[in-house]
């Protein structure tokens, strides 16, 4: 009887996995292109040289191609005290560009608010941003760790800084690795304060240290994806940039790596991250994505040499 009823189990348990593997289809979601929208890639800063604002076409979800350039926009930056920068696509990429009469010229000033104003296809867009104060880089310091907790042997960094005191300041912690900047959702680096959010009662002190440690990348070995390479190696250039943002460009950046790092058992819906560049025409359905932040930066770099 015992070899019965395990028979008979045998037999339902096939029958449930073959029942269930029978029932994958594979579903087409079509979904409605939807019209382009502008999409605005504008931070300026208060470094000497040229600064660039991109302007682009959005793309439907499942279209990998280029998108598409704006071309033919007029592109003008305003400073709370009169002044007017002229943004020109001379090279007609999409990329319009202030270029300062002599090179040690700066668009941003420390304190001082700007407007910037896209006139394309009929409509104008307009967004507002202040230059906040950035604290100053105390070091950049890096040291050789044996293998532990699952992180390769190799050279680690960190940067100490000290966030000014008084609450609400922001901060974008941008890494470069031998010149190349680190993009991916997960390199997005920003503090509020000396912590991650605000009413962390960390006012005044240094980045934690997740913030401090935030600049070591780890990729995966080109030949072998299941070794993860070490941030930094004898020879590499390390430059770190401190961005002062806004409140609002914070929480941006924030919603900005939720919905690139999304996945995995917790993902949650795609939304449409926020957005300060806003058409001026009330009757126009032409909506535009992207960001406008004008910043103060302060930058240290060094060469990772044998210790």
């Amino acid at each position: 009887m015992k070899n019965i009823a395990y028979i008979h189990r045998f037999i339902f348990g096939f029958l449930l996995l073959w029942a269930l593997s029978s029932c994958e289809d594979i579903i087409d979601i079509d979904l409605d292109a939807g019209t382009p929208q502008l999409s605005v890639d504008a931070w300026i800063t208060d470094q000497p040289g040229s600064q660039v604002v991109k302007l682009r076409l959005t793309r439907s979800y499942f279209d990998n191609s280029p998108a598409s350039l704006v071309l033919g926009a007029t592109v003008e930056v305003e400073d709370s005290e009169g002044n007017l920068y002229t943004f020109l696509d001379a090279d007609n990429d999409g990329d319009y560009t202030w270029t300062p009469a002599q090179p040690t010229e700066v668009l941003g000033v420390l304190g001082r608010s700007y407007t910037l104003s896209i006139a394309y296809n009929g409509d104008t867009y307009k967004a507002t941003s202040k230059i906040n104060r950035t604290p100053r880089i105390d070091s950049l310091v890096y040291e050789f760790r044996e293998e532990r907790l699952g992180n390769p042997a190799g050279y680690y960094a960190e940067i100490f800084a000290r966030d000014l005191e008084g609450p609400g300041d922001c901060y974008w912690i941008r890494t470069y690795k031998n010149g190349r900047f680190l993009n991916r959702g997960q390199d997005i680096n920003i503090a509020y304060d000396a912590g991650f959010s605000a009413g962390g009662n960390v006012d005044g002190l240094y980045f934690i240290t997740p913030i401090r440690e935030g600049i070591n990348i780890f990729v995966e070995d080109p030949e072998d994806s299941n070794v993860i390479l070490p941030p930094y190696s004898i020879g590499d250039d390390l430059k770190v940039e401190i961005y002062s943002i806004t409140e609002d460009g914070f929480y941006f950046l924030e919603e900005v790596q939720t919905q690139l790092t999304n996945g995995g058992l917790f993902a949650v819906p795609l939304t449409n991250v926020r957005t300060n560049i806003i058409n001026q025409n009330p009757n126009s359905d032409k909506k535009a994505v992207g960001y406008f932040s004008a910043s103060a930066v302060v930058v240290a770099e060094t060469v990772i040499e044998e210790e």
